[in-house]
Parts: C-alpha cells; sequence; structure tokens
C-alpha cells in the first residue's frame, strides 16, 4: 500500500465541496468578506487553515505575495482565531500593504481551505481553492523554474521592540547571532505522528559550543525548558524561557539572524522567507521540502528494523522513503529512522561555518550525484498516478539549490552508491 497522509481525500473533498455549495455557507463567505472589498478591481480571497502552525502561516503568505499581490489590489485571507495556541499574529506585519485578514471560528469555512479547485470567479471576489500541500507544490516549481520568492520585511517598530528586549536578556542584537530550533514531542502535544521528526538537545552541545567559540551568540525558539543542567549559557538563551510572553521577539531573531541551525520545522521557512539561510540537521528526506537559500542539510538515517546497516540514497529512493510522512507508516514498513549523533552535527556545523567563511568549498562531483539521484527519482514518480493525486511528483533534492552534509557522506563512503 502506498503511504498517504490525506486518507479517502477525495470523500472529503466531495463531502466539503457538498457543504460549501450551499447558499447559507456562500451567504457566510460574502459576509465575512464584504467590508473588504471597496476596491476597484476584485479582490483574491484565500482560506488559511493552519495559522497555528508558523511555518504555514509564513510560508503559505509569502508565496501569496509573491504569485498574486501584482495582480490583486488587495489579498483577503480568511484564517481562524489569532487568539489560538500557537499562532503568532505578528506574522501578519511582515507582508506589507495589500493584506487583509479576516477572523472567523466557522469550521466550515475554514475547512475549505484544504479544497483543491483553484481560482473561482465570483464577480468581486476572486475566490483561491488551493490546499497547502498543492499551493506549496506549485510555487515550488514556480521558484525551480526562476521566480523569486517575495520577502517578508519586518517592521522597524518592531525590530526596535525586540532589540530592547533582547538587550535586558543579555543578547546584543547587534552582534551577530545564529537562531536554533529543534523538535520534541512536545509540541503540538495530541500529535504522536510526527516522533520521526524530532530529537535529543544534548546531541547538540557540541555544535553549540563550536558557534559560540566562532563568536556567534546563539538564541533557541520553540519549545520551553529543553537545556540540561550542564548546557552552555554564555552567549546562548533559551527565548521562550527568557520571554515566554512575547512572541514578537521570535519574528525579529528570525528576520535577523545571521544564518539558522535548526531541523526541517517551522522556523526555517519563516526565516527562509526573510532571506535567511539554514544548516538543517536531522532531517527526514521529504517531498514539499526546497531549500532555497544557502542551505545546507545533514539528513536523518535509515535502517530496517533489526539490522545494523544504513540504507544508501538509491534504496531510500527506491523503496519511495521520501513519501513516508507519518510513524505508523514507517512501523508499517519495519524502518527506523535514526537521529544524527553529537558527532555529525558538530561536524555538519564545522563544515557550514567554513562554507560561509569562504574556506571550503562543496565538493562538486557528489553534491552533483546527489542531486542527479533525486533528479531521476522525480522523473519516476511525475509519471505515477499516486504521486500525481497526492501532489508529491514533486521532490526539492532533485534541483540545484540541494546540498549535502559531508557528515552524511563522511560516516558512509557508501550512501550515494
Amino acid at each position: 500500500m502506498t503511504p498517504t497522509d490525506r486518507p479517502d481525500a477525495a470523500v472529503f473533498e466531495q463531502e466539503m465541496r457538498a457543504q460549501f455549495v450551499q447558499k447559507e455557507n456562500l451567504t457566510k463567505l460574502f459576509h465575512l468578506v464584504l467590508p473588504h472589498l471597496d476596491t476597484e478591481g476584485p479582490c483574491l480571497v484565500y482560506i488559511l487553515t493552519q495559522a497555528d502552525r508558523i511555518g504555514h502561516f509564513a510560508l503559505e503568505q509569502q508565496i501569496l505575495k509573491t504569485l498574486y499581490r501584482a495582480r490583486y489590489e488587495r489579498i483577503i485571507v480568511i484564517t481562524g482565531p489569532m487568539t489560538r495556541p500557537g499562532t503568532n499574529p505578528h506574522v501578519r506585519d511582515c507582508l506589507g500593504d495589500g493584506f487583509v485578514w479576516v477572523e472567523t471560528d466557522d469550521d466550515v469555512i475554514l475547512a475549505m481551505g484544504f479544497i483543491d479547485g483553484g481560482i473561482a470567479d465570483l464577480g468581486k471576489i476572486h475566490l483561491l481553492l488551493q490546499s497547502p500541500r498543492l499551493l506549496i507544490v506549485e510555487f515550488w516549481r514556480q521558484v525551480v523554474a526562476g521566480i523569486h520568492p517575495a520577502r517578508l520585511v519586518l517592521p522597524d517598530a518592531l525590530r526596535e521592540h525586540a532589540h530592547l528586549e533582547l538587550r535586558k536578556i543579555g543578547i546584543d542584537p547587534d552582534a551577530p547571532y545564529v537562531f536554533f530550533h529543534m523538535r520534541t514531542m512536545k509540541y503540538q502535544a495530541g500529535l504522536t505522528h510526527h516522533g520521526h521528526r524530532t530529537a535529543d538537545i544534548a546531541t547538540y552541545a557540541p555544535s553549540i559550543r563550536r558557534l559560540l567559540g566562532a563568536g556567534y551568540q546563539v538564541i533557541r525558539l520553540g519549545e520551553p525548558g529543553l537545556e540540561p543542567d550542564e548546557w552552555p549559557r554564555d552567549g546562548y538563551v533559551s527565548l521562550p524561557d527568557a520571554l515566554p510572553d512575547d512572541r514578537s521577539v521570535d519574528l525579529a531573531v528570525l528576520a535577523d539572524a545571521a544564518f539558522g541551525s535548526a531541523q526541517n520545522s517551522g522556523p526555517i521557512w519563516v526565516a527562509a522567507a526573510f532571506g535567511v539561510a539554514s544548516l538543517r540537521t536531522n532531517t527526514p528526506f521529504e517531498h514539499l521540502n526546497l531549500p532555497y537559500n544557502r542551505d545546507l542539510t545533514l539528513f536523518k538515517r535509515y535502517r530496517d528494523r533489526g539490522s545494523e546497516r544504513f540504507l544508501s540514497y538509491p534504496k531510500i529512493l527506491e523503496r519511495r522513503l521520501p513519501s513516508v510522512f507519518r510513524d505508523a507508516d514507517f512501523a508499517e514498513r519495519r524502518i527506523e529512522v535514526v537521529d544524527n549523533d553529537a558527532e555529525q552535527i558538530d561536524a555538519a556545523t564545522a563544515e557550514y561555518l567554513a562554507l560561509l567563511a569562504g574556506t571550503q568549498t562543496p565538493e562538486a562531483s557528489r553534491q552533483e550525484l546527489f542531486r542527479a539521484l533525486g533528479a531521476a527519482y522525480e522523473a519516476e514518480i511525475k509519471q505515477d498516478p499516486w504521486f500525481q493525486h497526492e501532489y508529491l511528483d514533486f521532490y526539492g533534492y532533485a534541483h540545484a539549490t540541494a546540498a549535502i552534509a559531508r557528515a552524511a557522506l563522511t560516516d558512509d563512503p557508501d550512501f550515494l552508491a
């Protein structure tokens, strides 16, 4: 069976379409946007269902700004209440003019954000019905074709406020710093499917010491209370512990960082939207990722359960494992996803610092082979009806901006063979 994280998608879409086209729901939608239709031309309306996930909040709005802002005088974003846990409402302030956010707790209206129907011309309203997955995939296709992603812009007042708060907790915002983010099972604790995307903070200690030794301050974002007692403190701060009630500072940190050291989770997409690159560690091989800044990726390792031998990259692709997104699906295939160890993370950090300093260059032949294997894989899945149906017929690591860390290749010289 081919894995999917969208069970019964066709049935879901059919049911939601049937509910949405009812006059009652169309009337609700019209009344939500009516106060904002005071423009000469039509307004684009988009339903953002996951504003409580900062990566989606920032990336989906960045996509709208890139692809549609020049075509519409106003973009009206319908979303859930900004008071929902996990929502950073300050993201709205970074999009610039022409965006309007309308909050609703109507579950039927919000669920329409998962429906794919293109742009419906309703006169003054042009309704963009596109699920996050399709929106992102179509955006990545245009990026690799040459379109430049629009940037989020941090307002001066927000930056000034954040700088003041950072100084209070011992960070000099005028000196270089790195944002640090990792994910544990505390993230959205009700969800248990993303264990393969988590890591142990203790394995990052040598890397953090290396960053501090290189003259960078380090600011961790995310969940509070992760640092062990022996954790380095001089020049390091856990923002959720130091400023638990001010999420505006998170955005300033992501916008102004020299770079990030992070897992593949929401903050890297916010940083990328500000033009900030990241060293990505403990990253599973997944679709829907396109590192498009000066990013470097250290991937997790895969092996059959009970085996000590890790799978090579061609085997990972042959088994279509980048299309697996949930712990249960890995368990069904008897696949273990193994974290990077402290030595690997530290080695990747040293490599990234050297790349940024210009004292080391990527190994062109192995990077080209890595991308060539991804390109062959993408060519195959583009012909596969299931991948087409699931909007997974795009593979970001097949393209020119993809780069794999040497640590993954040093540990296993035959990884690409």
